[in-house]
């Protein structure tokens, strides 16, 4: 049961300066190819869009990214969380966006203190829809972002308040045909806090 308020979603305070480290690990990564001339001011920045122009009677969601925990979260380079907003099928609905990198990493948590505004009405997506985030980092001896866990939401999950996701190993399955594999045993979570919001 989706429960909406009336409580407006301020806008976190975000730097956007990456705090550089080197990710030790041996495990095999789903990378993404990028320019490799793309400065690291630029990729900082993130694609995180405005709020839209909904219209009345339209549910919107806005989503406060807060922290990711992780076994050793020092490690990472340029942490960021891509996220999507996709059908039974997998398939997006929408552009996808990007935070800027974490503001500050702990031994256990990437913070990012990021607000993330759905472009899409909620009592306008399609049954099955759910709400992605993947935990992205930037591999730079190779010039690549890669995927490292990711998480997701449902639409029966969704309500106004704190909420903690389960951190699935990658690659990513969109269309939730499989049972997902954590990728930890330890309690450690992605944590965010949600506003939705009937206009």
């Amino acid at each position: 049961e989706m429960i909406i308020t009336d409580a407006t979603f301020p806008l976190a305070n975000i730097d956007t300066e990456a705090v550089l480290g080197l990710v030790a690990t041996a495990e095999v990564e789903t990378e993404v190819e990028v320019d490799q001339d793309v400065r690291l001011e630029d990729r900082a920045q993130g694609t995180l869009r405005p709020p839209p122009n909904f219209m009345p009677g339209d549910i919107s969601l806005t989503c406060w990214i807060e922290k990711w925990g992780f076994k050793d979260a020092t490690g990472f380079v340029e942490p960021r969380v891509l996220i999507s907003v996709r059908n039974l099928d997998g398939e997006p609905l929408g552009a996808l966006q990007e935070t800027p990198v974490c503001v500050q990493r702990t031994h256990n948590y990437c913070h990012f203190d990021s607000t993330v505004y759905i472009q899409m009405s909620l009592n306008q997506l399609p049954k099955g829809t759910a709400v992605f985030f993947e935990f992205r980092h930037w591999k730079a001896r190779k010039h690549k972002k890669s995927t490292w866990a990711y998480c997701f939401m449902e639409m029966d999950e969704i309500k106004s308040g704190p909420v903690t996701l389960e951190v699935y190993k990658k690659p990513a399955d969109y269309s939730r045909k499989q049972t997902p594999s954590l990728l930890t045993v330890k309690p450690l979570y992605m944590h965010l806090d949600l506003a939705v919001k009937r206009i």
